[in-house]
This record gives C-alpha cells, structure tokens and sequence, in this order.
C-alpha cells in the first residue's frame, strides 16, 4: 500500500476508479457524412461560426468600456481566426471532397495551424492560444451534447485532472463522479465551495497524476489529505466503512432539522448559499430558514455566457418556489477575473493582471445593460416569494445610489429588501453612510482576508480567518449595523470553521450562511453553544495582537466550554 500527500479542497472518501479528462484533447467522432447531408453540415458550421463570433464581439465590448482598446485588441485576433476565408474554404473542402463531418474537419485544420504556429517563435507562437481559444469555442457550437468540451463519465469514478473549472463539476456531478484530483486548486477557489455544496470529496496539489492513473482502483481520503493505492484486502474493511460513514452524513445532511436558536434561547439563523438552482433538489426547504447567498454569476459559469433575461427570471423564479416562502438573497453579478475568465474560458488573457481589480458591482455598472437585464429578471421573479438583492463588492456610495436609479426607472415593485456585502477596506471606511442607504449588511470574509491581508483566493484562507484584524474588522460592521438596526449575516467559509465561529458569535454575530456540506454541522454548533457564555470572548479578542495567540485562545474556549455540553 502506497500513500500520495495532497492538500484537501472538500472533505469525505471515495473509493472507485479514476476518470483522466484534459480539456484541451477532444474525443472527436470521425465519420463520414452521406453526400446529401453536405449542405446541412457547412450551414451548421456557419452557424457556429456566426454564435462564436457574437459572442466574442461581446466580450470585446466589456473589455474596451473597462479597459482600452489595446486590451480589447486582445480578442481581434480570435474573431480574425473566425473570419479567415481561408480557413473557412478548408473546412468547407474536408466536407466537401472527403465527406467529413465538420467537427472532424474543423479540428483537423486548426489543429494544423495550432502545429505550425507552435514551431515558430515570438508572437506567432503566442498565437498559438488563440487558436486553441477558438477551437474549443466552435466546436462547443459545434457539439450538439458538449461531448467535446465537457467531460462524459461512463461509470461512476474518481474525476482527475490537471485543473477542473466550475462547468466541468457541474457536468460530472450528475455524471456519478465520485470524488476529484487535480494538480491546481484552491480551499477558496470557486471550484472548492462548489465541491463542499455538492459534498464531493476533493484533493489538489497532486503532482504525480500518471501514479494514480496506473491504479485500477484508488481510495481518495480527503479528510486525511492522501490518496491511497494499492489498497490491501485489511485495509480495504476499513476504508469502505469510513466510505459507508460519508454517505450515511449526507443522508443526514438531507434531514438536517432547522435551528433557530442556541442552547441558552438567543434568536440564530444558520442560512444557505448556493449558486445553482440544482442545489435546491437534494433539500428539504423546511430544513433551511433561508437562502443568505444565490451566486447569481454562478449561472454564468455554467452556461459559458451571460444568460438573457428569461433564463435568468426563470432560475431565480424557480428558486423563490422551491423554498416555499423562504428569503432569499440574489447576490448581483460578481464577475472577479476568476469568475469571468472561467466564464469565458479565455486562455489568451489568463496572464493579463488588469483584470486583477476588475468585479463586483463596479462591473455591472460600468456595463449597465448587463445589470438592467438582472434587475428586470429580478423583479420580475420577485413575486414568488420574499426576494432580496445584496450588491457585492461595494467601494463607493454612489455604487448603491446608481442601483437605486436603475431600479425607480425599471419599478416593477415598490419596496424590497436591497443589501450590501462589506468585503473590501474601502466598505469599512463608509460602513455609516451604507448603513443609512441599505436594509441589511453581509460579510464576504474571504474576500475580506484577500483585501486585508493580501493574499491570493487560491491559497488556503483558513489560517488566515484568525488574523486579528479580520475580527476588528467584523466588530466595526457589527458596531455600525448596530446603530441603525440592520441585520448581519457572514456568508464567507470563516463560519464554517468551529472556532472561528464562536469568535463571531461573542462579536454578536446572529446570522450566518454557509455551504450545504456544512449547513449540519453548522447548526449543530449554534444548537449546542451558549451565546451569553461567549461574550466573555469579546474584549479578549478586540485586544489580541496575535494571530496564533487569538486561535489559541477560540480553540481552548471551545474545548472548555462547548466540548462539555451532551450533543442532541
């Protein structure tokens, strides 16, 4: 038996075999069509073509309003590609002359250039990412099931990689994927709270990808952070109850029973994130008092483009119904650069760092026909149920008095609840004057710890949810919520973590939202916690310095206080 160390994303085990997917190499079918189906063919592929290119003429857009035209012209040479006749009459001459279909014949011809360009040096090599850029989009037009972009599971296995991107979980999920490796990939990154919602078991960090791949069967132990191959028969007993284990949770996670208060009778709400309206089917509304967080971009994500209107009115629609009178909370669009290049999928601008500040509701601003559509759809659906609309990653007043504007012209309705998400320095210096324009406040801590103390959403945040200045920064939002009666709720992944939350709790912290794959264990926290007790924490930690010191002193508080009640 063998072990491999990795750095664990989502918790559980799995055991099974291993699916190897790499995006850039297409099962492509190569068969040929009948004469008479040539003309249906070249029209399909014009259409592809003719999608390809509006959509990144779109993208074009965004880029030259936000940045300029030097940036924009990052895109002229993917739609050059589109527009090449000479590729075009290629393709047209595969169809044609060896009656091949047009995904064979397409791939065929740009991968001919893609070669040539890569034994060149200098820009033309460079070019070389936008063929690829081009290619994995047509034939995405191309693909009448995505069975060329996306990965396709034939049994129920253990999904490994060298990077995974949101869709391609999305698309395994429902696929019978059993857990996930990959050699890229953050605790924070999108793909890990996407993982934890969907209560996947998933390890990064793996180098040696071929050693597990050699294994015609593995046991993926993310809780212990290693991968484990060659199982012997005695171990196998164990690791197959410790699997049994993993899935009697999530059954539990499906009857999870609704908190509404601690063990001393304080008022508490343990809320829901999620970003797909898929989500909803594996719980019991009645379990959950509200949805605190709907990723809206996240819809995005999955599609590879900006849903229109009516998509967008019918997920949020549909959300509203399946809580059955529940709140819940649409976060507006908040494409980061992460977010929008896995949305795009363009590798061309992977390595541009403007697009570092580029996100939150400055984006949908400064591309107001965007947030025009997700206001109409918002409103729209916001009369099936109590909706609420929170504005991420606000810096300036005016942010919040633009919004207002654009939703007096739409006015569907007259009044409903309109928030904010403090995560970002510039928020706490104007926390008053919010305070004044919005109904309630959240708290993004992970991105809070990025702006903070600056460090990268793909490295592990944990250890740095004890940073003194990260609990300062909660007290001052509670401080000012206080003062004019607003609600607070923390929808980062600090309140998953037991000891991080009982420091939020003796901030006066009454609401969180957090993850599926720890909405139980969660309210099994609050449930069993003595609020009155915890504010004896307060002043202690307003006054800690130390990170490992302020730790140090939640853990013990947590053993001594909490460790000692009888769990229900």
């Amino acid at each position: 038996m063998k072990t491999i160390k990795g750095v664990k994303i989502s918790p559980g085990i799995a055991i099974g075999p291993t699916f190897f997917f790499k995006r850039d190499q297409f099962p492509i079918p190569e068969n040929r069509i009948q004469a008479s189906n040539v003309d249906k063919e070249i029209a399909r592929f014009q259409q592809a073509i003719s999608k390809a290119a509006a959509e990144l003429l779109q993208v074009r857009k965004l880029v030259l309003e936000h940045l300029d035209e030097d940036h924009a012209k990052m895109i002229d040479g993917q739609l050059m590609i589109l527009s090449d006749p000479e590729l075009i009459s290629l393709v047209g001459q595969y169809v044609r002359q060896d009656n091949r279909n047009v995904v064979w014949a397409f791939f065929e011809v740009l991968s001919s250039y893609e070669k040539i360009l890569q034994e060149t040096d200098g820009y033309q090599k460079d070019r070389a990412v936008d063929l690829r850029d081009v290619k994995r989009r047509v034939i995405y037009h191309l693909s009448v099931d995505d069975a060329y972009l996306t990965p396709n599971l034939k049994e129920p296995a253990i999904y490994v990689s060298d990077r995974i991107s949101p869709s391609d979980l999305i698309h395994i999920k429902d696929q019978g994927a059993l857990g996930i490796i990959s050699q890229i990939g953050g605790v924070d990154s999108h793909v890990g709270i996407l993982a934890r919602a969907f209560r996947l078991p998933y390890i990064s960090h793996i180098t040696n990808i071929e050693e597990v791949l050699a294994c015609p069967e593995i046991v993926l132990d993310a809780d212990n952070e290693e991968i484990v191959l060659n199982l012997s028969n005695e171990n196998r007993k164990i690791y197959d109850e410790r699997a049994r284990q993993h899935e009697l949770l999530n059954q539990k996670l499906l009857s999870a029973k609704l908190v509404s208060s601690s063990l001393d009778g304080v008022p508490f709400r343990v809320l829901l994130n999620i970003g797909f309206v898929q989500e909803l089917k594996v719980i019991r509304p009645q379990s959950v008092p509200g949805i605190g967080l709907f990723r809206t971009e996240f819809l995005s994500i999955e599609r590879n483009a900006i849903p229109n209107e009516e998509e967008q009115f019918i997920a949020y629609r549909d959300t509203l119904q399946a809580m059955k009178g529940r709140p819940v909370t649409f976060r507006t669009f908040d494409f980061g650069r992460d977010k929008l290049m896995a949305m795009l999928d363009l590798e061309v601008m992977h390595r541009d760092i403007a697009f570092e500040e580029w996100g939150g509701i400055r984006f949908c601003l400064d591309n107001p026909e965007i947030l025009q559509t997700q206001l109409r759809a918002f409103l729209r659906a916001s009369i099936y149920g109590p909706a609420r609309l929170m504005l991420p990653m606000v810096t300036r007043i005016e942010d919040v008095l633009e919004v207002k504007k654009m939703i007096e012209i739409i006015k569907f309705r007259d009044r409903f609840p309109l928030g904010v998400m403090i995560e970002t320095k510039l928020a706490l210096d104007i926390l008053e004057p919010l305070a004044g324009m919005v109904d309630f406040f959240s708290v993004g801590t992970n991105d809070l710890a990025l702006y903070l103390i600056g460090v990268k959403r793909d490295e592990d945040l944990a250890k740095n949810y004890y940073h003194p200045i990260i609990f300062r920064s909660i007290h001052k939002i509670v401080q000012a919520a206080d003062r004019f009666s607003l609600p607070v709720t923390i929808c980062g992944e600090m309140a998953s973590d037991p000891f991080a939350l009982v420091g939020l709790v003796a901030l006066g912290i009454r609401s969180v939202s957090v993850n599926y794959s720890a909405f139980h264990a969660v309210s099994d926290e609050i449930r069993n916690i003595r609020i009155l007790e915890t504010l004896t924490l307060k002043k202690q930690l307003l006054q800690e310095e130390n990170a490992v010191m302020l730790y140090q002193l939640l853990r013990e508080f947590y053993k001594n206080q909490m460790c000692a009640i009888p769990r229900k």
